[in-house]
């Protein structure tokens, strides 16, 4: 039966409400943090509670109560009956209330336990699971105490204990010859002489489909951004003097042994005196025909930053803040999106170049 429930949820998902009377009551609105909310407890609450979530959603989607119940194989009743409950109270709302004679929280032995396991994956407890969910906890919590709560009152409790519901970062494995490559860095700093031009160069790429960022919208609704029919991209390529914030750029189709050769000539053209450029490890930095290039210039010399580093380029900071304020919510031709990149930098003041990276 299950099985078949599935398969009509999926059959309706797919498919376009057909249109409807006005007197078939749907759910209000969710907003985004909502509806995020909702697609969670579909995942990985259990029972019931996926079961009203789901109905949630399907009725926001336009899908009549009758539409509902028939797939949930429950009455109308029960299906406007959680219709009204979200209304007033939201995804919470949709958890069974505490019974008579349950712990109303959670005991100080019991949110010490919470913090015990939270900060270690479940593996580290024996579970088959490598995060920690309320319901989990709720499950770990009765198996080690006898302690029975709801998970909204394990939620209560992670939010007092300051804990946030979130998605975590990747971060990359540290260079186990990092010391070695950042002494080798620094020794070369030191060693520039007064007229040395000390530049930090990367590059990063740029698409039509624009990066995501929060937003202010009014609430309980969503804005939409376009997505472009092609994901056409181009390369920046920049430098940045670290003594004087001046910076150097060029938009080029990709990184690549060619392009970096001409961005180097630029970089020549405008530059005077000897130059120490410290970019990364990236093949068309690295390459024959880039080494060839730099061994018929001898007042440019090159330095290597340590693998898996970018946090130690400052130029990254410059990225950053410039996908935040151009690129953002916002699709672009890619020629309109290169001028404005390019007019970024042109109202760029060298000393707030340097305080963006940190080296004021």
């Amino acid at each position: 039966m299950a099985a078949g429930v599935a398969q009509s949820v999926c059959s309706m998902a797919q498919a376009a409400p057909t249109a409807m009377s006005s007197s078939h009551r749907t759910v209000r609105s969710p907003s985004s943090e909502e509806r995020e909310e909702l697609e969670r407890m579909t995942r990985e609450e259990v029972g019931r509670v996926a079961m009203r979530a789901q109905m949630i959603l399907l009725s926001a989607r336009g899908f009549t109560a009758q539409e509902i119940a028939e797939v949930q194989r429950v009455t109308d009743v029960t299906i406007y009956k959680w219709i009204r409950r979200f209304d007033e109270g939201g995804p919470s709302s949709l958890y069974d209330r505490e019974r008579e004679g349950r712990p109303p929280k959670l005991d100080e032995e019991a949110e010490m336990e919470i913090e015990r396991v939270i900060e270690e994956p479940p593996t580290e407890e024996g579970y088959n699971a490598t995060r920690w969910t309320a319901p989990r906890l709720v499950r770990h919590l009765e198996k080690e105490l006898g302690v029975e709560v709801h998970p909204e009152t394990v939620r209560r409790a992670l939010r007092r204990l300051q804990f946030s519901w979130k998605r975590p970062r990747r971060e990359l494995p540290p260079d186990p010859e990092y010391a070695a490559h950042a002494r080798v860095l620094t020794e070369a700093l030191a060693a520039a002489g007064a007229q040395t031009t000390i530049l930090f160069e990367d590059e990063t790429d740029f698409k039509r489909f624009p990066p995501l960022r929060r937003m202010w919208m009014p609430v309980g609704e969503q804005w939409s951004v376009d997505v472009p029919s092609g994901n056409d991209k181009f390369c920046l390529y920049g430098a940045l003097d670290i003594a004087s914030g001046e910076t150097i750029t060029e938009a080029y189709p990709k990184g690549k042994s060619k392009y970096t050769k001409a961005f180097l000539e630029q970089v020549l053209a405008e530059v005077e005196g000897d130059i120490l450029l410290v970019w990364d490890r990236a093949r068309w930095h690295t390459s024959k025909a880039v080494e060839e290039m730099l061994a018929q210039h001898e007042r440019i010399e090159t330095v290597l930053l340590p693998k898996r580093s970018p946090e130690d380029n400052p130029v990254e900071d410059l990225w950053r803040e410039l996908k935040n304020t151009v690129a953002a919510n916002l699709e672009r031709g890619l020629e309109a999106l290169k001028e404005a990149c390019q007019r970024f930098f042109d109202e760029l003041a060298p000393e707030d170049a340097l305080k963006m990276a940190g080296l004021s």
